[in-house]
């Protein structure tokens, strides 16, 4: 992409590339580093593109390991621009970097797909139950196809829902992506701007089974019936279960990842290291459920989400009722 800096009238911004192409089949765009500190991600693609055998591919498989790059090299969730590249879908063609980027996205990758996989992590600021999600989309055929997607993950949760308030749902990726009819496929990794072994076996695992599910990757994929696992949590995220901070301070977490909570439950509590005669503030939770996010970053500041519990529901059955 054409920029222009105060150390060079003409420059490229380089976002590498990798294409896999086999005979026919479907073609299916696998993104990570959406944001810059989600390195579950980076690190799934990456390694994903240097060990694919051209063989095993049927039809097409197109990898951007980083698409944020200058924000993953400085371990923040934001391009230094101040952009988030979730937030500019569709994108310019004449904007700024990140715009251009997107639009490039959005008019020439996403009609080309017949899958998009945006892959994600809490970044520095939160942690998630490590689980692949979906957002609700009215039209059958889609949903379906995006329930499959998700349930490919074999992860121990699923998550499904809303965006947090007052977020246009359409200047993110997967909603661009979704707007087009394509088949998407995302997921929350882990977070806190860190990796561990289980987080990253995690989502290499589900990254090639979902790849087999969807039939660009050859083999067949593993159900979770067939590792001898138990059926997964699926757990709904809507607006009563964000959590937000009243306070600037220190947030302390009083609940682990996966907890079962109920109504007015004492999920954080916020230090004023500032005043040490005022005592740390008890957020509560206003509903009943499980916990899906944890703040991974203790400073806060008054908005900033600590904590998220979602509704835990029994069926996929169950889940057409409430997301529906």
């Amino acid at each position: 992409m054409g920029d222009s800096t105060n150390n060079s009238g003409w420059t490229s911004y380089n976002v590498p590339i990798i294409k896999f192409s086999n005979g026919a089949g479907p073609t299916v765009l696998v993104l990570g580093g959406n944001h810059g500190d989600e390195y579950e991600g980076q690190i799934a693609a990456s390694s994903l593109a240097h060990q694919l055998d051209l063989n095993q591919v049927q039809g097409r498989i197109i990898i951007i390991p980083c698409l944020s790059q200058e924000a993953s090299r400085a371990g923040t969730r934001l391009w230094p621009d101040g952009s988030n590249f979730n937030r500019v879908f569709p994108g310019n063609e004449n904007g700024k970097l990140s715009e251009k980027l997107a639009h490039y996205l959005s008019s020439f990758l996403f009609p080309i797909c017949d899958g998009v996989l945006d892959m994600h992590s809490g970044g520095r600021s939160m942690h998630f139950i490590p689980s692949s999600n979906m957002t609700w989309v009215s039209e059958l055929t889609q949903r379906t196809k995006m329930i499959n997607n998700m349930l490919a993950w074999n992860t121990d949760f699923h998550m499904v829902g809303l965006e947090q308030a007052g977020t246009n749902p359409y200047s993110l990726l997967n909603r661009n992506a979704e707007q087009q009819g394509k088949s998407v496929s995302t997921g929350e990794f882990g977070g806190s701007g860190y990796t561990t072994p289980e987080s990253i076996k995690i989502i290499k695992d589900g990254l090639l089974n979902f790849l087999k599910a969807f039939g660009v990757l050859r083999g067949l994929p593993e159900t979770r019936e067939s590792l001898g696992l138990k059926p997964a949590e699926i757990i709904f995220l809507g607006p009563a279960g964000f959590i937000s901070a009243t306070h600037h301070g220190i947030y302390e977490n009083c609940v682990r990842l996966g907890a079962d909570i109920e109504v007015g439950d004492v999920v954080g509590k916020i230090h004023d290291f500032d005043h040490h005669n005022v005592a740390p503030i008890e957020l509560l939770s206003k509903i009943s459920g499980v916990v899906a996010v944890i703040r991974g970053f203790p400073p806060i500041t008054i908005g900033d989400v600590v904590c998220v519990v979602g509704k835990k529901l029994n069926s996929l059955a169950e889940m057409e009722k409430v997301a529906g």
